[in-house]
């Protein structure tokens, strides 16, 4: 939950099943299907959706990761606790990107409506309120 008590998680939320790109799947193999939940995505190519590069669009956040190489992907709504960049962390109404690694960072150049509803920089938390679009 938010700070001060208000929860955003999961209002206008909508979900779409799409492959995982490889960048997805090789953190899945190496660390697990958890470690793969909660992190940013973008459209990699025709229904595949993976980390992308640093300043790529956020297109969703990974709800779900099946063992069959598809996600369910939220491609709307409000998302909680999405890992941001330390030393890259955006302040609320700041335009965000996905960083090549599934977290979030501040883009000085919208690249898509994504941006930070809220921003918990304590050290070692580092997690941003999204807004997907």
């Amino acid at each position: 939950m938010a700070r001060g008590g208000i929860s955003f998680q999961g209002i206008g939320a909508k979900y779409v099943t799409v492959k995982a790109a490889g960048s997805v799947s090789a953190v899945v193999l190496a660390s697990g299907l958890a470690s793969v939940i909660d992190k940013a995505v973008t459209c990699e190519g025709d229904g595949v959706y993976g980390f992308g590069n640093a300043g790529d669009p956020i297109r969703g956040i990974i709800d779900q990761y099946e063992a069959d190489h598809h996600m369910t992907v939220q491609f709307a709504g409000f998302r909680e606790n999405i890992p941001g960049v330390s030393g890259a962390l955006p302040t609320a109404n700041e335009h965000l990107a996905v960083d090549g690694s599934g977290a979030v960072s501040e883009v000085a150049t919208p690249v898509s409506p994504a941006y930070a509803v809220e921003v918990d920089g304590t050290a070692n938390v580092n997690t941003v309120t999204v807004f997907i679009g």
